[in-house]
């Protein structure tokens, strides 16, 4: 097969299968590795766009999304920008958690093993956008909080890796975690991620100067009132 675009990698179901086995394997042995799960999502996600792709023709900014092909994208002078932004503002809520758990806008991979440019580009935003779904949603980057934020994605998407992540995610976590995540962050995700406006057709690059809180009434998605962010050393790495 002749490559679709740029960073696509041609394979067969029975190498994507492999590919899949191996990630998930590799990525919960090593969780600070995000190659791992990118592959994973990509390995496994072909013949799963068909609600994203529905959401976002259904919607008039989702079929501008798709005609633009916006990419997250900071030149410094934008991304400190974000910094003087007013207090409560959605892009200085976005710099600030960024800034408070170390991570960068550019350490999102690219799509290798999905067999259609616009799927391609579809996972890409979603895996782009990923961390604007932690600000939105008050989360941090705890293994708990990480699996709470797959599983309001997978309601949201569809798509399996977040299945697979919160399935096999909670053995990470010590039991007190693990019963706090299944009480109170699963049914919540599951619900917020089910009548929350798709998140796929969210121009977030357009809500920066925003307030957060009226990004959230006008996305219908409400935070986890019991959320309780204590970092234990077990606890304290993001998996996905």
């Amino acid at each position: 097969m002749t490559p679709l675009y740029p960073t696509h990698r041609p394979t067969t179901t029975v190498q994507k299968a492999f590919i899949a086995a191996g990630s998930a394997l590799m990525g919960f042995g090593d969780p600070m590795e995000g190659a791992h799960i990118a592959a994973l999502g990509d390995s496994t996600s072909n013949g799963f766009f068909g609600k994203m792709r529905e959401q976002m023709i259904n919607d008039p900014t989702g079929r501008r999304i798709l005609k633009e092909r916006p990419e997250i994208s900071f030149t410094p002078e934008k991304w400190e920008a974000l910094a003087d932004m007013p207090e409560g503002s959605f892009g200085r809520s976005y710099y600030e958690q960024m800034k408070r758990n170390g991570i960068s806008w550019a350490t999102r991979p690219p799509v290798h093993f999905v067999d259609s440019e616009e799927d391609a580009y579809m996972l890409l935003r979603y895996r782009q956008c990923h961390d604007f779904y932690h600000v939105i949603l008050d989360m941090d980057i705890s293994v708990v909080e990480e699996l709470a934020i797959k599983v309001f994605e997978w309601r949201q998407t569809g798509l399996p890796v977040g299945l697979i992540a919160s399935m096999f995610g909670p053995l990470r976590l010590p039991q007190g975690e693990r019963s706090r995540f299944f009480n109170s962050y699963l049914p919540w995700a599951l619900q917020c991620g089910s009548q929350a406006k798709p998140i796929i057709s969210i121009y977030w690059e357009e809500m920066m100067e925003r307030s957060i809180d009226e990004v959230r009434k006008e996305m219908g998605v409400w935070l986890l009132p019991e959320r309780n962010s204590v970092m234990h050393p077990e606890n304290s790495t993001a998996i996905l």
